[in-house]
């Protein structure tokens, strides 16, 4: 464990630093010591005994060294403290004991607190702002939470460490222990590299992830990012997670937005959620849902769901209410991208809408509607439809876009159903000319090829005729 040789008042003060000489708490804690060593001539430097010790109101800011464990408590003036053992009687050793700082006296605007000890230091604020790096041990910052609280900057080192932050305006990066880090009303910044407890019920946060197993739990308007996985993550209303792997994600507000992760389950119970380039998700929403480019084996339990997919995306689908646009009704949405993709909306009380790519080049796409009425639409590469067995449903084709070969396997399996044609130059004589008497068969299914060079294929269908398909002229 590095030691930090920082200028003391009557001599040397060493403090500890967890992890390597070139860590960036040794470097922050450095650049405090340089810049004490650069003020030290104009302080009012005193070797501080336990119990209390007050600084003049003079021009002159106050530092305080403090070298044995006990409890301390510091007022008036005073800009600076250090706490660690003393280089001369303890020469490369670290202090050990516990030492408790009370700074809540302090009048001057700001203050420094560099320390670190074996066993770790507890600090207490007052209404100033500063800097707390404390570089080793199980330390405590208890930050003021009045509404006079001032802005912290708290670094700590791979203790367990407790941190408090009050009412001020904070940034907070915690070591690689189990830490526990309550914010206040303020808007605070974490960056946690441990497994660690972060919880806040108002104030505006946000927190970074580098370690794993972490707990959080947030109040609205929050952030959160996971660099790592396997963190439990509750946010409130017009929250954002961006996540990591193997996380559990729950929105507690009435709205919220997922950014990445992969293989995690994510729960809005209370309202809308929208998600954004997830893989292999586990995803349940109270109320609408709108998934954009999304893969892998994701499964939606939905309200109502928007999808947006990507290549790669084998998404299954309950959707149990109907969605509304400009108050009228509305199925759920599928709209395809590039490359593979699946629909799987089987287990939906209400229907889908679903559209292939209409540009560029494609894979194979599969569509398998609700129980309700679908509109399923072919694009640019071959595709399997598949409405159900409820209501009438409409497979679409559009010329200039189809031109892949196609198959639709339940076409009998519900009264009504239809073949929109959109864009096709048929009248209903060519189209019977031209499609109908053409059409081939294989056992019980029928193929028709359009002028596009589409070719669809009916399963289980041995005779079609022209009342099954419109857009003819």
């Amino acid at each position: 464990m590095p030691i930090i040789t920082v200028v003391g008042a009557s001599g040397n003060v060493q403090v500890t630093v967890d992890g390597a000489q070139n860590s960036a708490l040794y470097n922050q804690a450095t650049d405090l010591s340089n810049q004490l060593s650069s003020v030290i001539s104009t302080l009012d430097a005193q070797n501080l005994s336990a119990g209390d010790t007050t600084f003049s109101d003079s021009n002159k800011a106050g530092y305080g060294v403090i070298t044995s464990a006990g409890s301390y408590r510091v007022a008036g003036n005073v800009d600076y403290l250090s706490i660690g053992s003393d280089a001369n009687s303890q020469p490369g050793t670290a202090l050990d004991g516990w030492v408790n700082v009370n700074a809540y006296g302090g009048t001057a605007s700001s203050m420094t607190v560099l320390g670190g000890t074996n066993t770790g230091i507890a600090f207490r604020a007052g209404d100033q702002s500063g800097q707390f790096l404390a570089g080793s041990g199980d330390n405590l910052f208890e930050g003021n939470s009045l509404s006079t609280a001032g802005n912290w900057n708290i670094m700590t080192g791979n203790g367990d460490d407790t941190v408090n932050s009050g009412a001020g305006n904070n940034t907070i990066s915690a070591g690689q222990g189990h830490n526990t880090i309550d914010l206040g009303s303020g808007m605070n910044y974490v960056h946690s590299d441990g497994q660690d407890t972060i919880t806040a019920t108002a104030g505006r946060q946000s927190v970074t992830l580098s370690g794993s197993s972490s707990t959080v739990q947030l109040s609205d308007n929050s952030l959160v990012v996971d660099a790592n996985g396997s963190q439990q993550i509750t946010v409130g209303g017009a929250s954002t997670v961006t996540g990591g792997s193997l996380d559990y994600i729950n929105f507690s507000g009435a709205t919220g937005t997922v950014e990445g992760g992969q293989n995690s389950t994510i729960s809005a119970a209370h309202g809308n959620l929208q998600t954004e380039n997830t893989d292999s998700a586990l995803i349940n929403v109270s109320d609408n849902l709108t998934f954009i480019g999304g893969t892998g084996e994701t499964t939606i339990t939905a309200g109502h769901a928007t999808i947006f997919g990507s290549n790669g995306l084998d998404i299954h689908v309950a959707a149990s209410q109907q969605g509304f646009i400009d108050g009228s009704g509305a199925n759920n949405l599928f709209v395809a991208n590039d490359g593979n993709e699946t629909l799987d909306g089987a287990s939906s009380a209400f229907g889908f809408q679903a559209f292939g790519n209409n540009a560029g080049t494609t894979g194979t796409q599969t569509f398998i509607g609700g129980t309700a009425s679908d509109t399923l639409v072919a694009g640019v590469g071959d595709a399997t439809l598949e409405g159900g067995s409820g209501a009438a449903n409409v497979f679409g084709f559009r010329n200039s876009v189809a031109g892949a070969d196609y198959t639709i396997q339940d076409f009998g399996s519900a009264a009504n159903n239809s073949v929109l044609l959109v864009d096709y130059d048929y009248t209903k004589a060519s189209f019977q000319t031209d499609v109908l008497d053409k059409a081939t068969h294989n056992g019980n299914n029928t193929t028709i090829t359009l002028s596009d060079h589409s070719q669809i294929t009916f399963v289980n269908v041995d005779t079609l005729n022209q009342n099954q398909f419109s857009g003819l002229k």
